[in-house]
């Protein structure tokens, strides 16, 4: 499953008006400072730093990555972020494992089904329906429609085709629906799949879709990409630092001038070039005060129109794990009955589709949550309890 992680990258040229560097490398010049060390900022520096050009990068978190996020937890790792490569042909991430001889692994996501009352599910009808749900969204229709709407109408006859029994049971087609709304929501980080379009100019990539880092953790990416990985020495001319906030980045139109790009802490820092990959969610709550001039019109319109879906993992450990190992996913589909008791309750709780076993940890479990749900989860204080 995947949320879209979108990251706007912004190449601006320097500032008109030259500020000497203040706090540390004051007398440091750079050919380029980036701003953001998720994969867009990482890449960006290490591709100009293999150039030999003079890069700093600056990243507000005291981690690199982004939203890939690897942890340790219990015998292994898991992903708080990113969890797969999606894809092989053409695919950067993918080439990048292979030729470091990085063992990556194809993850088995069809689903071992249970009912709500405790009961299996019939495996083959979900898999199938939920494939034919999937496929419908790469195959949109000629005129833009909502997405739930279009796959609903496709599936609906579908069924008529090669599963009409299930016509007989209405309530049961109901709930079958809302996992499959579940499903898709998880993919679009929505709360509902008639909440998005089917216009898209999305192209999913060749190949395996699901491809994990299992034990060596997403974050092998990043030891790639700065030339650490196996005790790499680095690349020389790249620099880095965390815990460093930017808020004003002074820029021009004119390539000739300088750029100063000022972190909260008071430092700043000097170069030709900026390149800006901050999340979409960093822009819209920040560009009118981050840059000076303000950007373009065209710009400011595209980050304020954008919109931001939430999709959430809950992650959990156990002392063994005690699930089938045949497979490494499982749905659940609701009755009604069961789902109004928990609905009084915890409503989230039934937005939850299924959980996943990832290939990094033996003993853990991930429960995918994406919408509104994903919001009450988010609001959650942890609570450790003996």
């Amino acid at each position: 499953m995947t949320a879209a992680w979108l990251v706007l990258v912004a190449i601006l040229s320097a500032n008109a008006v030259y500020a000497a560097s203040v706090g540390e490398n004051q007398s440091t010049m750079y050919d380029t400072i980036v701003v953001g060390m998720g994969a867009s900022g990482t890449s960006a520096a290490s591709t100009l730093a293999q150039a030999g050009r003079r890069v700093l990068v600056l990243e507000a978190q005291n981690r690199i990555g982004g939203r890939v996020c690897t942890v340790p937890f219990g015998d292994g790792v898991v992903e708080l972020g990113a969890e797969w490569i999606h894809g092989q042909v053409p695919s950067t991430v993918y080439d990048l494992a292979i030729k470091n001889n990085v063992s990556v692994i194809s993850q088995d996501i069809s689903m071992d089904v249970f009912l709500s009352d405790g009961s299996k599910g019939d495996r083959a009808l979900i898999n199938d329906l939920v494939d034919f749900a999937l496929q419908s969204c790469e195959d949109p229709p000629k005129e833009p429609q909502p997405l739930g709407q279009c796959i609903t109408n496709r599936l609906m006859d579908y069924i008529r085709v090669h599963h009409p029994d299930l016509l007989k049971d209405q309530d049961f087609l109901t709930e079958l629906l809302a996992f499959l709304d579940l499903v898709i929501d998880n993919y679009e980080a929505t709360t509902s799949w008639n909440d998005i379009t089917t216009e898209s100019k999305y192209r999913e990539l060749d190949g395996d879709q699901h491809i994990s880092w299992h034990k060596n953790g997403y974050k092998t990416l990043f030891e790639i990409l700065l030339n650490t990985y196996n005790n790499g020495p680095g690349l020389p001319t790249l620099e880095y630092k965390l815990n460093k906030e930017v808020t004003q980045i002074n820029w021009s139109e004119d390539p000739s001038k300088k750029v100063v790009v000022t972190c909260k802490d008071g430092s700043s820092y000097t170069a030709d070039n900026v390149i800006v990959t901050v999340s979409i969610g960093v822009l819209k709550e920040r560009h009118a005060t981050m840059f000076s001039p303000m950007l373009p019109h065209w710009k400011t319109k595209s980050i304020d129109t954008i919109s931001m879906g939430l999709m959430d993992k809950i992650l959990l450990l156990f002392p063994y794990s005690w699930w089938p190992k045949s497979s490494t996913f499982f749905a659940f589909v609701w009755r009604r009955s069961e789902k109004k008791k928990i609905e009084e309750r915890d409503r989230w709780v039934t937005q939850i589709f299924g959980v996943s076993t990832p290939l990094g940890s033996d003993r853990a479990m991930t429960v995918w949550t994406s919408g509104d749900a994903a919001k009450t989860v988010s609001g959650y204080s942890p609570r450790n309890e003996n």
